[in-house]
């Protein structure tokens, strides 16, 4: 007589774990990139912080969006620059 166990999980717990894998390993590699290249060890939130002002400035750049969204864009980029300031010191 087999013995068998039955595994019962919630589908969201394994839809948000896969997610997690899913995005942690490059967000990973980003923080080993940025670390090489300035030259120190970042964290996560380090990363974060570069990559909203790195979207922030081609948000602002981008050609074809009218001047309100591009002073919004602007604002955005000022604070995330501020942000990102005050986290990598």
């Amino acid at each position: 007589m087999a013995n068998e166990t039955i595994f019962t999980t919630r589908k969201s717990d394994t839809v948000i774990e896969v997610m997690m894998q899913i995005t942690e390993r490059p967000l990973t590699e980003l923080t080993h990139y940025y670390s090489d290249v300035l030259e120190r060890r970042l964290s996560t939130r380090q990363t974060l912080h570069l990559l909203n002002a790195q979207l922030a400035f081609l948000a602002t750049v981008f050609p074809s969006m009218s001047v309100v969204l591009r002073i919004l864009c602007l604002a955005w980029l000022v604070g995330a620059v501020l942000r990102c300031r005050e986290s990598l010191r």
